[in-house]
């Protein structure tokens, strides 16, 4: 018996695995976790496989439930002794499951972001009994959780991580000149702030409103005027995306005040790419941008502030090449994938 059955809220480019040597995609930390474990892995493919999955992953959408995927991880849990879903997505439902139906496997679920009608669900039907270890990204998503009613004891912060292997810095180009870039679903970011911030400036931004292509929210309309020096992408495989980040001064992430760790990504893959990060400071986002050290964290929705910021690091390259670069040592230091992948690994083999 398989002791691990990991449930993936995600997918992988079906071009992907044949990328052995990662050239075109990065490495996958679902993938790296069942080859360290040799877990057993459902992932977003599950749905392609019959018409009734295909059918439910469009209606699921806008229920922001993967509730397909936790049925079908609920009847393979009887062949684990342990269950893992990588995000609320399929833990919801899974741990409704286990509720109200007999188990006897350990179950660990991540959490990385939710809804109010989540939040609903959660606490009406006390599933924080079923899960028995929560991962999070960031300390606010653990002291939301802890006032919603989840034991204490029971949440561990696990930082997120990217490839910083394919996210490296480019050594055969430099950066241009006023060039900027920000990236990020429109969702949780405060674009209007940001136009408005950058309206007039000697600088060219572009903006890649946009999520993973697997991502179940596909909208990237702004919803704001986009001002003349603003530019926005349409979606890029991941190696222009890596080319874009190399061809920037420095990354402006307007996330919201969220609790949740929204722009962890961009700003690790950044900083990983040795550019320096303005963002707002959010909640979620300061365990990830250390002000004055690894990026500029300014009030949110604070237009002055960014203008301030975004003037400051044009004015002074060398100051946003060494947040750049510091930014790219605590990737390599704390925030790569390896660490990410062992300190899962950990949680689920100790607990």
């Amino acid at each position: 018996m398989t002791e691990l059955l990991s449930i993936a809220t995600a997918a992988v480019h079906p071009q992907q695995l044949s990328d052995t040597q990662h050239l075109r995609f990065p490495r996958v930390d679902y993938i790296e976790l069942q080859r360290q474990l040799q877990a057993n892995t459902l992932d977003y493919s599950a749905y392609d496989r019959h018409a009734a999955g295909r059918l439910l992953r469009r209606l699921e959408t806008n229920l922001r439930s993967d509730i397909y995927l936790a049925t079908l991880g609920w009847w393979r849990a009887r062949r684990h002794s342990q269950v893992f879903t990588w995000s609320e997505r399929a833990g919801i439902p899974f741990s409704a499951y286990r509720r109200f139906l007999p188990s006897s496997h350990r179950f660990v679920t991540m959490f990385q972001c939710w809804s109010a009608r989540q939040e609903l669900v959660i606490t009406s039907l006390d599933l924080f009994q079923s899960m028995d270890t929560i991962i999070v990204h960031c300390k606010s998503m653990r002291e939301k959780l802890v006032s919603l009613g989840a034991p204490r004891e029971r949440l561990r912060i696990v930082p997120y991580s990217i490839d910083q292997n394919f996210f490296t810095p480019h050594t055969d180009f430099a950066p241009k000149r006023g060039a900027v870039m920000s990236i990020g679903e429109a969702r949780s970011r405060d674009y209007a702030s940001l136009f408005e911030a950058v309206k007039g400036l000697p600088l060219t931004l572009e903006v890649a409103g946009f999520g993973h292509w697997y991502a179940r929210e596909k909208s990237s309309s702004v919803n704001t005027t986009v001002p003349e020096n603003v530019s926005m992408l349409k979606h890029l495989p991941q190696r222009e995306l890596r080319d874009k980040y190399a061809a920037s001064q420095f990354v402006v992430i307007p996330v919201h005040d969220l609790v949740y760790s929204a722009g962890a990504t961009a700003s690790m893959e950044a900083g990983s790419m040795g550019r320096a990060v303005i963002a707002f400071h959010s909640r979620g986002i300061s365990d990830y941008i250390i002000d004055g050290e690894t990026g500029i964290l300014v009030e949110p929705g604070n237009v002055g502030a960014m203008r301030n910021a975004i003037q400051s690091l044009l004015a002074n390259p060398k100051e946003a090449k060494r947040l750049g670069e510091n930014a790219r040592q605590r990737i390599l230091d704390e925030l790569n994938l390896e660490t990410y992948v062992k300190n899962i690994a950990e949680v689920l083999t100790h607990g």
